[in-house]
């Protein structure tokens, strides 16, 4: 109940800053925003996180009475990542937690392979010149979103497999990088 109160607060204050024209950046209770966050790789400022707080000893208000040896600034996303102390209190749906898992394995270079395929058949040269990847990348890259089974090659074009075609659509439609 205290989860979805702070979430529900959270996220009309978000409103209200886009509606106000402030910049904005990814809020880590939002699930889009988080995946956006991973794909960019994303750093938090010190003390964006809306958790942080100097008033109590662990500096975390979703984790009051711990102690820690460590102090995060009040970042809640790393490279991407987001807080593990915000991913147990406020857990993603499924999906987005496998979205989420696969744009962490295949990395920025990756999406923008699945991004480029969509529908589309597509040589190896025409992945290349289209993606983005260098060169000497491309095999390692391709060979990752084949074992992830999101790429098939038949007859020397590359494909999105229904798993890939799930991503693509996802980053179609939330992502606008």
């Amino acid at each position: 109940m205290k989860n979805n109160l702070i979430l529900q607060v959270h996220i009309l204050e978000r409103i209200k800053e886009k509606d106000m024209g402030k910049k904005t950046t990814p809020d880590p209770l939002i699930g889009d925003d988080c995946i956006q966050a991973l794909i960019k790789g994303y750093t938090s400022e010190v003390e964006e996180c809306p958790f942080f707080s100097e008033s109590v000893e662990s500096k975390c208000l979703l984790d009051p009475y711990s102690r820690r040896t460590w102090n995060c600034n009040g970042r809640c996303f790393v490279n991407g990542f987001r807080c593990e102390y915000i991913s147990e209190a406020f857990p993603h749906s499924k999906l987005n937690g496998e979205i989420n898992f696969l744009i962490s394995l295949i990395g920025s270079e990756g999406v923008s392979i699945v991004r480029n395929l969509g529908w589309s058949l597509l040589t190896i040269d025409e992945i290349l010149a289209v993606s983005g990847v260098k060169k000497e990348e491309l095999p390692f890259k391709l060979t990752v979103l084949k074992v992830l089974k999101l790429v098939s090659e038949e007859n020397g074009t590359l494909h999105l497999t229904d798993k890939g075609r799930m991503l693509h659509d996802y980053l179609l439609i939330y992502q606008k990088m």
